[in-house]
């Protein structure tokens, strides 16, 4: 395969990533009862990511009793922040956790938050693609995949797979920061590139990129790509405070799932930067593709996280991880 590792690109699109977390909770102002602390690492701000926002800006954490910071950490950091220690849970895909796992760590995923694979593949405006012959298509053409081990790029390795791509056919490019794909097509260094809301959104707005000729929500189906992952010990030592986070989360995804023009203000808030002209084709797709069902997660959704990452080559584990050491369903409301 060929491979070019790209570091971080100085011109990110400005609404993949924000460094902190409008939504924050202002803490207890009753002065009733201390609150707990906990913080939570996210790969990337983003609009997937809104029902977990909605319970903080809607003071659901602050009623259960919670302090929730986020903090946004890129290339795998999230992960890396919670076998740490120095976060309590991570939002991110399952099958990073089960990674980890499988070198002796200890996760586990207590809640979902997507559970449909936000991500999707699209082409600059120059490449034709042929949809019946993607094979043919993409043969010898630039794509940026993703940090290597990131779902995109897992789920993306898997797909080939399905398709009849070889990888080796293609130049990849793992771009470690998300949004920095819009750059690299920007520059000719990507004629393809795969990629999430809210940076789908834009660079088509921009004229950077297509439609999406690979829908992967409707590709895959019931998936889970976006979850809550925490250290196994802290469901043994502080069941309270898990069960206090589940519950506040339901509220923050049954807040999005019912309340559309609620969601389309509070993303407003939470993404300043990008144009209504974005955002709200952003939040249609998301919708459409039924990025959020609520927060139990399908077996048949985190095992097929678990085939992906596995067919991918990213999970060597002998079957070692499996959905009941992965998944704890415990404290689900």
């Amino acid at each position: 395969m060929k491979k070019s590792i790209l570091s971080t690109l100085a011109a990110v699109a400005t609404v993949a990533v924000l460094s902190g977390c409008s939504a924050s909770a202002a803490g207890d102002t009753s002065g009733s009862k201390e609150l707990t602390k906990i913080v939570i690492a996210e790969p990337v701000h983003g609009v997937g990511y809104l029902p977990l926002y909605a319970a903080m800006a809607n003071g659901y954490f602050e009623d259960a009793g919670l302090d929730v910071e986020i903090t946004t950490l890129t290339g795998g950091a999230h992960v890396n922040a919670v076998l740490s220690g120095d976060a309590w849970g991570f939002i991110g895909g399952p099958e990073s956790g089960a990674i980890a796992n499988a070198k002796g760590a200890e996760l586990v995923t207590i809640a979902g938050v997507v559970n449909k694979a936000n991500i999707y593949w699209t082409a600059a405006p120059d490449v034709d693609i042929d949809p019946d012959d993607l094979a043919g298509s993409l043969q010898g053409k630039s794509i940026a995949i993703g940090r290597h081990g990131g779902s995109p790029e897992i789920i993306s390795l898997y797909l080939m797979q399905q398709f009849g791509i070889d990888p080796d056919d293609m130049v990849i490019t793992n771009n470690d920061q998300s949004g920095s794909e819009i750059a690299l097509v920007q520059a000719d260094k990507a004629d393809i590139a795969v990629t999430t809301e809210p940076v789908l959104g834009q660079g088509i707005t921009e004229g950077v990129w297509t439609e999406p000729f690979v829908n992967v929500p409707a590709e895959l189906g019931d998936f889970a790509y976006s979850s809550i992952v925490i250290d196994s010990k802290t469901t043994k030592e502080d069941p309270d405070t898990v069960k206090a986070f589940t519950a506040a989360l339901d509220k923050g995804m049954n807040f999005v799932l019912d309340d559309p023009d609620g969601t389309a203000k509070l993303a407003a808030t939470e993404f300043p930067t990008m144009a209504a002209d974005v955002l709200q084709p952003t939040l249609d797709r998301a919708y459409a593709d039924e990025l959020w069902n609520g927060i139990d997660i399908s077996d048949e959704g985190i095992q097929l996280d678990l085939d992906v990452a596995r067919d991918a080559g990213l999970l060597v584990d002998n079957g070692k991880v499996t959905i009941d050491t992965l998944l704890d369903r415990s404290f689900m409301p």
